[in-house]
């Protein structure tokens, strides 16, 4: 029994020694030299008992006891240790360590877009026609925990639904039509408590005579859910540049149809559909992005090769700054389609040569270069816009030293490498390890 005992006495001292270091480095300043040395040498008796196995184990706890008083007098708020000093120092250490971990091992990364798509989900809409019944309360509860939004939106006015449009006009006297920018605007906080307001856009419809605003997250695709709703037909042709194909032939039968007309707010385009005050207008859910671990430390010791999914800062991409000449402070998520001295060109139907010879791997390039629209992959562009920047695929283009060539997997839907310019080598981040939510098909290891 008493080697037991013994043993739990030299537990004690243990902890006992290790507050007294605690005490020491936190209180040491503040102590008098008296109190100090008086705390020093009894911890050095405890060191030599809790190794002195023929000490009598009653003069051991009187050593111990005295110990502890000693600490008392000293501790202050470090001993004893009460409970929300424990748990403060617990969840220090858990910051620290959360951390050194996003640091240098993983970092947490969210896909705001669908540039990336269908590899990695940005915000996608799941369209019910106005009519349609919404979720359940208990449905929309548990859909929480997949982050999916319910919105169902009334209309404000009783009227024709109209879809606020910009004109222009070429040098051949040809109209060209385009969807009215969004406005980058906040939102009402969570939950619409006004706490933790974050960016959104807000979009714009006519209903009758009234211009009502519709506030959507930052960078969601809200013009797919008006094309859905309004156009469902076009929304399910396969073309090559996906909505911006169908948009236009929207527009081109609406002009046929003279349902392009002169409204109150500017140009629009007429739905034919109608809407009643109150009622509901829109009726969709939005599905949030995919949540991803980013491996911080691989490239490290390896560089990146030509098909992998990296994460990226962007503060030094010249063709994101804003207006005003500031850098961006985003991250983005892309394909490194060329390494340096790499040379890169897209053909005329999709396909991305790399070096001349069309891409064997990996599966999404392959996809990609063959058209797969079965499977999502509606083949690479040549160009994504831009300005002075731009790199459009045209013609082969060598990838520069020091610098990797991005470009999204939805290639008529991502602004990337074609459009602002190449990834300087040093703001590579990581490459995706892991999707951890939500919890669908693409859950589990990253491509």
């Amino acid at each position: 029994m008493s080697f037991y005992y013994r043993r739990k006495l030299r537990k004690i001292g243990k902890a006992l020694l290790e507050a007294s270091e605690k005490v020491e480095l936190y209180r040491g300043d503040v102590l008098t030299k008296e109190a100090l040395n008086e705390q020093l040498e009894l911890a050095e008796k405890v060191r030599a008992a809790s190794k002195d196995r023929t000490m009598e184990l009653t003069q051991v706890e009187v050593l111990l006891n005295q110990f502890h008083e000693v600490l008392v007098r000293n501790g202050g708020k470090i001993y004893p240790v009460s409970t929300g000093t424990d748990y403060t120092e617990m969840v220090v250490m858990a910051a620290i360590v959360a951390g050194s971990i996003r640091s240098f091992f993983l970092q947490p990364f969210k896909i705001p877009t669908n540039s990336m798509w269908p590899t990695y989900n940005g915000m996608t809409a799941e369209v019910r026609a106005a009519e349609d019944p919404v979720p359940s309360l208990p449905m929309r509860l548990l859909e929480k925990v997949q982050w999916t939004w319910t919105y169902v939106i009334p209309a404000e006015a009783t009227g024709e639904v109209g879809i606020p449009i910009i004109m222009q006009r070429s040098g051949d006297n040809q109209v060209e039509y385009g969807l009215r920018s969004r406005q980058r605007t906040v939102d009402s906080g969570l939950f619409g408590s006004g706490i933790w307001k974050g960016a959104a856009d807000k979009h714009e419809i006519q209903v009758g005579n009234t211009l009502q605003s519709v506030i959507m997250p930052a960078d969601f695709g809200f013009e797919s859910v008006l094309l859905k709703t309004f156009f469902p037909e076009e929304a399910k042709l396969k073309l090559p540049r996906q909505d911006q194909d169908r948009w236009r032939v929207v527009f081109a039968k609406a002009a046929r149809d003279g349902r392009i007309k002169s409204g109150p707010f500017g140009p629009v385009l007429m739905t034919g559909k109608q809407a009643t005050e109150g009622k509901t207008m829109l009726n969709f859910d939005i599905l949030t992005g995919d949540m991803l671990f980013v491996d911080r430390m691989s490239y490290n010791f390896v560089d990146p090769a030509r098909g992998d999914t990296f994460v990226f800062r962007t503060n030094n991409i010249r063709g994101l700054d804003d207006q005003y000449g500031q850098p961006s402070q985003s991250y983005y998520v892309k394909r490194l389609a060329g390494v340096p001295g790499q040379k890169l060109r897209v053909g005329a139907q999709g396909e991305l040569f790399v070096d001349g010879k069309i891409v064997t791997s990996p599966e999404p390039m392959v996809l990609n270069s063959h058209r797969a629209m079965d499977k999502g992959y509606y083949g690479y562009l040549p160009e994504a816009g831009g300005d002075r920047y731009a790199i459009p695929l045209q013609q082969d283009y060598a990838v520069t030293p020091g610098h990797y060539f991005a470009m999204g997997d939805n290639s008529a839907n991502s602004y990337d490498s074609r459009g602002w310019g190449e990834v300087p080598a040093q703001d590579v981040v990581g490459k995706p390890l892991f999707i951890l939510h939500p919890f669908t098909s693409h859950w589990g290891p990253a491509k």
